[in-house]
């Protein structure tokens, strides 16, 4: 949890990260730290609108369903192949998340969570020119 003022109220967040990947068994679910949870929701502001795109059901990875949860509403957002989808209240608003920068923070961010064999499976989906210094973990670089 982490709290952000709304004029003199203070409001307490939780941003909950879910690595969309098994079809008959549970995700991987993880809470992202105070710090964190800041920094996704300044990276988050930071992408470039885009056009809608629908999003893969396939099997495998599928990206990561974010709930961005405070006591004013639930926001949901699922990354997934550079494309940003935020749901809120029925409407859909759609971001570019170009070179997976943001997909790949977070893959990060569950490193501890997922295991070694778990998270290069994952990373095995990302191209091989998006691995730069500034997408290591939450703590290291910005987009």
């Amino acid at each position: 949890m982490y709290a952000t003022v709304d004029g003199d109220r203070i409001i307490s967040t939780r941003v909950e990260v879910e690595l969309h990947i098994f079809s008959g068994n549970p995700n991987p679910v993880w809470i992202l730290p105070e710090v964190e949870g800041v920094l996704f929701l300044k990276k988050l502001a930071m992408l470039p609108k885009a056009s809608a795109i629908e999003l893969s059901d396939n099997l495998g990875y599928r990206g990561f369903i974010v709930k961005v949860i405070n006591e004013t509403g639930e926001c949901h957002v699922r990354i997934q192949n550079g494309t940003v989808e935020l749901s809120q209240s029925g409407i859909n608003v759609y971001n570019s998340d170009q070179n997976r920068h943001l997909e790949r923070w977070l893959l990060n961010s569950g490193k501890p969570i997922l295991g070694s064999d778990l998270y290069d499976m994952v990373e095995r989906d990302f191209p091989k020119s998006s691995t730069t210094q500034s997408c290591r973990y939450p703590h290291q670089g910005s987009l």
